[in-house]
């Protein structure tokens, strides 16, 4: 099926992507309500197929608005046109730009969108995990900590109440959302199988396996400061990362 050009404006002064840098990009969907049609012209027939599944028609806008941009970002760093970028999955699902040449080569994403928010990091030659989740103010925390996280975990939300036990509760889940959706192994790892250790008073973390005790010194995790108070965070393969946070309405613009 063909695809139709995207009339968006994008801004000329896009930011480069260097091996050192990861971008993650913070969109709020609803500036983009207004081009649902013309996102959804660009995705490909698999994701028409998902966005269909979806029973509510709120959420299927959300999936097509977060999937749109994500092409349009990704239609920048790979010079390809927005509606013929390609992707391929891995063995627990994890997408990638198929394309072993050209610019495309060596880039890496993630989407997560929650509510009517997105996100979406990139890196090149580096894997990449980011996750963002609206909180529920009448989440159990404790007990959902107590059945999935692990032990030191549940145990340090427990040692807090209030605004304080959820906020404990999203930047965990986030941080090992993002670790498992960075190297791409979904939860067949299981989310008690290692746990986060936050480095305060930074925003950044590490994660202690279970088993061994030992860190995985492969991964880096950096908590996000978002507005209206939803929780985030990335992680990123490998050192030397320059973290740079950016707003989609500032390059994609009507």
């Amino acid at each position: 099926m063909s695809r139709v050009s995207h009339p968006m404006r994008i801004s000329p002064s896009f930011p480069l992507l260097n091996p050192q840098a990861v971008h993650v990009w913070f969109c709020e969907l609803v500036h983009y309500t207004g081009r649902q049609d013309s996102l959804a012209a660009q995705l490909s027939d698999d994701e028409r197929v998902r966005a269909a599944r979806f029973a509510f028609e709120r959420d299927r806008q959300r999936f097509i608005l977060s999937h749109g941009v994500l092409r349009l970002l990704l239609s920048r760093y790979t010079q390809m046109d927005a509606g013929e970028i390609q992707f391929v999955t891995g063995e627990h699902g994890k997408p990638a730009v198929s394309g072993p040449s050209g610019a495309a080569a060596g880039i890496q994403f993630s989407l997560s969108h929650s509510g009517a928010y997105a996100l979406v990091a990139v890196a090149h030659g580096r894997d990449v995990g980011v996750d963002i989740e609206v909180p529920k103010a009448d989440l159990e925390c404790l007990k959902l900590a107590e059945r999935f996280f692990a032990p030191a975990e549940s145990q340090a939300i427990a040692k807090v109440h209030g605004e304080e036990q959820q906020r404990l509760f999203y930047r965990l889940w986030t941080a090992k959302e993002a670790y498992l959706k960075g190297r791409g192994v979904g939860l067949s790892l299981g989310l008690d199988r290692f746990a986060i250790v936050f480095d305060e008073p930074s925003s950044g973390a590490r994660v202690r396996l279970t088993d061994s005790r030992t860190f995985d010194q492969t991964w880096q995790i950096q908590s996000l400061s978002l507005p209206d108070h939803l929780a985030g965070a990335v992680a990123v393969e490998g050192g030397g990362c320059e973290l740079h946070r950016y707003e989609t309405t500032a390059f994609i613009r009507d």
